[in-house]
């Protein structure tokens, strides 16, 4: 027996299992919280606490948007915008009053993605709890647009609000997404002499819009 198998079997040994007896299940996650919060109560919470880490709420459900986009973009004047390719960002941009700014394709190569000045996608879930931003990839191609340019605007379905962590992790599909991004605020570090520096790493601002 080698080194890697007598590490192995000591992991075994440990876990109570025998050379190739199945992994058990894992155990059931745990709702942590409330989970009895109604829309207002989720929406409310959810707001407090994205303003708590930094970030910015929106409510835009009467046009899916389109005022809170037009007048964040009239603010930035983004000279290119980065977006995924959710139905709802190509309904935007395609939109009479905002075709005339420099929407990049979903498809846009990764050098005209970092010249970004500001990126626009959708966002699967939220947690109220925290005022987490749930993306999942494999619904949307955003991974870039939400990650490189300073600034962010996440299109949120109201309908899409959980209450928690755990509520979450049961929504998530099975089996999980290859790339699932969970964002509380904007992109910060405190890496260098506990300095804390927003915008290092992504983003250094955050807009989240209810539709």
């Amino acid at each position: 027996m080698n080194a890697r198998d007598r590490i192995l079997q000591a992991v075994r040994g440990h876990l109570g299992r025998t050379d190739g007896a199945a992994a058990p299940p894992p155990p059931p996650v745990p709702l942590l919280g409330r989970v009895d919060l109604d829309a207002g109560e989720k929406l409310k919470q959810f707001g407090e606490r994205l303003v708590a880490v930094g970030g910015h709420l929106h409510i835009g459900m009467q046009d899916g948007g389109l005022t809170v986009v037009r007048e964040l973009l009239a603010r930035y004047a983004p000279l290119t915008i980065a977006r995924s390719d959710a139905p709802t960002v190509t309904a935007l941009c395609e939109h009479d009053s905002l075709r005339q700014h420099g929407w990049l394709s979903p498809a846009a190569s990764k050098a005209e993605l970092f010249a970004a000045d500001l990126g626009i996608t959708a966002a699967q879930w939220a947690i109220a709890e925290t005022g987490t931003l749930v993306l999942d990839m494999q619904q949307e191609r955003h991974r870039f647009a939400s990650l490189l340019p300073p600034v962010h605007i996440a299109l949120l379905p109201h309908a899409r609000l959980l209450a928690n962590l755990g509520e979450a992790l049961k929504t998530l599909p099975r089996p999980l997404p290859p790339t699932v991004t969970f964002v509380t605020g904007p992109s910060r570090t405190a890496d260098i002499e506990l300095q804390l520096v927003v915008g290092v790493h992504g983003p250094r601002e955050l807009h989240v819009v209810v539709i």
